[in-house]
């Protein structure tokens, strides 16, 4: 079970992420997102991550992008020395791409904004996708329109059964999840990982210590339970990308 805690602001939010025992940061860098965060602000938390893999597990660094330009994200990957590119808008096929191209090495994570009344359309696009581009997962969240994640609207899990009807990428769950219903979602055999932003804040972009360990406590227990590997998981190790 992959658990990422995603639009991190500052280094102690960070150094809680990292000691809670989640897999992945995210940083966002959507100027218009609430949680935005600039390549200096982004490296600095970084630099903090990698000081503490000294004592604790080294976690994955995931840049999350709205309609960036390709050679943007190279850029952020080199400076902020990100281990996986988080695609969010509405990039075409094309443009997603061109950031593998220029890209090759780094792990790509497209995400779905999954609307209930058109959740089979979606699963064309992904399988479209997937035809062309080596997805390291595919993260699906909640549609709203005009808003590009971070929400906390959940998504129609009625999507999760289709999902498993033929071979796809590693399935990551985001939009809603907080510390109280993760668990009920990580029940889900299709679940490979999970991601929250608003529900372990206190307002947003500013992470909640004790939501953030309840959170990944509650994840953990549930992917235990149902027999689950629970530990070191990163999407930087391909054999970990196979369906439990």
């Amino acid at each position: 079970m992959w658990i990422k805690i995603c639009g991190v602001m500052r280094a102690e939010d960070a150094a809680t992420v990292i000691h809670s025992g989640a897999d992945a940061i995210g940083f966002n860098f959507f100027p218009d997102s609430r949680r935005f965060v600039s390549i200096p602000i982004a490296c600095a938390m970084a630099e903090t991550v990698r000081r503490s893999a000294v004592h604790l597990p080294l976690v994955d660094l995931v840049g999350v992008f709205v309609n960036a330009e390709a050679d943007a994200i190279r850029t952020a990957v080199q400076e902020v020395g990100l281990s996986v590119i988080q695609v969010h808008g509405d990039e075409s096929v094309e443009h997603v791409t061109e950031i593998h191209r220029l890209c090759p090495d780094v792990p790509i994570v497209r995400a779905f904004r999954v609307d209930p009344g058109n959740a089979k359309h979606t699963l064309i696009d992904i399988d479209r996708l997937s035809a062309q581009v080596p997805l390291a997962a595919i993260l699906l969240d909640a549609f709203v329109p005009g808003e590009f994640g971070g929400t906390g609207t959940t998504v129609d899990l009625s999507i999760l059964e289709s999902y498993t009807l033929q071979q796809r990428p590693p399935l990551i769950l985001a939009g809603g999840l907080t510390p109280k219903n993760v668990a009920c979602v990580v029940n889900y055999r299709t679940v490979w990982g999970i991601d929250t932003a608003s529900g372990v804040e206190s307002s947003p972009g500013i992470k909640d210590p004790a939501r953030v360990y309840e959170f990944v406590n509650a994840a953990r227990a549930a992917a235990s339970d149902s027999g689950r590997l629970i530990h070191n998981v990163r999407i930087g190790k391909p054999l970990l990308f196979e369906q439990e």
